[in-house]
């Protein structure tokens, strides 16, 4: 009978222990895996990675789970898409680049798209 009375104690600690050892595993890996995504996935998504992995480290278990259920699918579905140009900036349907716009008019300032590189030399 005694037995029986030092089982669930160390059973619940050994069930406990590996929760908490699952769920730091489970922190550093979300940590490692934002802090691998390109800045401009995270751009294209419509969010900023410094939030992110601010959120994950001091949030910790919580913010990595965050994470994982709220913000995970859509920058990893955005992986290859071109963010949207910043405030101010506006496409240009005369060069295929941005052209800037100051608020009251169009300035001679442009953003053009890289041209292509040259065949290669046989």
């Amino acid at each position: 009978m005694q037995n029986a009375t030092y089982v669930f104690p160390a059973i619940f600690l050994l069930v406990f222990f590996g929760i908490w050892a699952a769920a730091i595993v489970f922190w550093i890996l979300k940590i490692i895996e934002v802090a691998r995504i390109p800045e401009l996935q995270f751009k294209a998504a419509g969010t900023d990675k410094i939030l992110w992995l601010l959120l994950v480290i001091l949030l910790q278990v919580i913010g990595a789970l965050v994470w994982q259920l709220a913000k995970r699918r859509d920058v990893l579905a955005a992986a290859g898409r071109v963010p949207p140009p910043p405030a101010g900036w506006y496409a240009d349907p005369s060069t295929g680049g941005l052209r800037w716009w100051d608020g009251y008019r169009w300035t001679e300032l442009r953003h053009l798209p890289p041209s292509a590189p040259p065949p290669p030399k046989s």
